[in-house]
């Protein structure tokens, strides 16, 4: 992905969240890649490190199932 592309995601007014969702998989782990090599330089874009985390949180509730919240619920003393 080129910095222009990345700069049209960083810049989109939706914002992360919204954005984020909308991703096709190989999208995301595109982007992902992208903002890591951002973060990665110098001078990153600004607004790049919450998009960033932002994509790492959505990228792990794709890859965990839907009913995988008993797990989270058991560290939280809830069972």
């Amino acid at each position: 992905m080129n910095s222009s592309r990345l700069l049209h995601y960083i810049n989109d007014p939706r914002g992360p969240e919204e954005v984020l969702a909308t991703l096709a998989g190989e999208e995301l782990a595109k982007l992902l890649d992208a903002l890591f090599q951002n973060l990665d330089t110098p001078e990153p874009e600004y607004g790049a490190q919450v998009w960033y985390e932002m994509a790492v949180e959505e990228s792990l509730r794709r890859s965990n199932p839907v009913g995988s919240n008993a797990t989270e619920g058991a560290a939280h003393g809830v069972a």
